[in-house]
């Protein structure tokens, strides 16, 4: 893929997050019910669309399903031994560094690069990371155990329905299918301008600790894709999307997770920053390294 093509791939979607960035450092909008609306109602709508198309060997979106837990889990260890050695001490700083954004860059942009058929697999790492941050998540920072938590995201319910109309042959209605098209249309420039939104909101705090975790986080589950793909010998689209999901920066529901549950939601939001932007340099040059 040359430096051009990657260009207009990654440009309109920086682009989008640096509007809402921009507009809510003007107008100071509350983001709470752009960022539910969006993952309650439009990132279901766009599951159950893109799943019901999908032409894709369930074996191997397994295999991508389960390479996204090792990446996650082997993210945190790989954070867990530096920050051994260097004496760094906060439970929190593990949400940032195990759970990627696994929606607001991956989709547009390997929607772009590749089409629909990376959405499919991409929707296993962001099934993966959503059921990760409410149960291993929480009892990282807490202790205890929250898992019930997960059932109240509407996108689990979305995915169990079209895995029904999928592998039994019955059609949904045709309404909840046009509706879900109409809506899945709005989910990308929605999710962008609302990861703007909440970056604007967010300030630089311990900038070493935080590009620490950030280098853990990126790094650190990149090394581990490899392994995944070397290991399950995921070729083609498959390995492409398990590496480029593997070195995305942290997610903001890492921020939300935290700062409901612990004390340190500032250093945490602060990975989320750092994180994302040393992405606009590594998101293109992945693209022109994975083709």
């Amino acid at each position: 893929m040359s430096p051009l093509n990657v260009l207009e791939i990654v440009a309109p979607p920086f682009l989008v997050i640096f509007l809402g960035y921009l507009y809510n450092l003007i107008k100071k909008t509350n983001t709470d019910l752009l960022v539910q609306f969006a993952m309650k109602v439009l990132v279901p709508a766009f599951a159950f669309y893109h799943f019901l198309r999908m032409e894709i060997d369930p074996s191997l979106l397994g295999q991508v399903f389960m390479s996204a837990w090792i990446i996650m889990l082997g993210s945190g260890l790989v954070g867990f031994f530096i920050f051994r050695m260097l004496s760094i001490k906060v439970r929190g700083l593990y949400l940032p560094i195990m759970f990627m954004n696994t929606i607001n860059l991956p989709f547009p942009i390997l929607l772009s690069a590749y089409g629909d058929r990376a959405i499919f697999f991409s929707l296993s790492f962001y099934l993966a990371s959503l059921i990760g941050i409410f149960t291993i998540g929480i009892l990282l920072v807490t202790g205890k155990n929250e898992s019930h938590r997960v059932f109240r995201e509407p996108i689990i319910y979305a995915l169990i329905a079209a895995f029904y109309f999928k592998y039994t042959g019955t059609l949904p209605p045709e309404l909840v299918t046009k509706t879900c098209g109409l809506l899945q249309n709005a989910t990308i420039p929605i999710i962008l301008l609302a990861l703007g939104m909440q970056l604007s909101m967010t300030t630089l705090s311990h900038l070493k600790t935080s590009i620490i975790a950030s280098v853990c986080r990126m790094g650190g589950g990149l090394i581990i894709g490899i392994a995944c793909v070397k290991g399950f010998h995921l070729e083609g689209l498959a390995g492409k999307v398990v590496l480029f999901n593997a070195m995305m920066p942290s997610a903001m529901i890492s921020y939300i997770v935290a700062h409901k549950f612990s004390s340190e939601g500032p250093l945490v939001a602060s990975t989320i920053l750092v994180s994302t932007l040393i992405s606009l340099a590594t998101i293109p040059l992945a693209l022109i390294l994975l083709g």
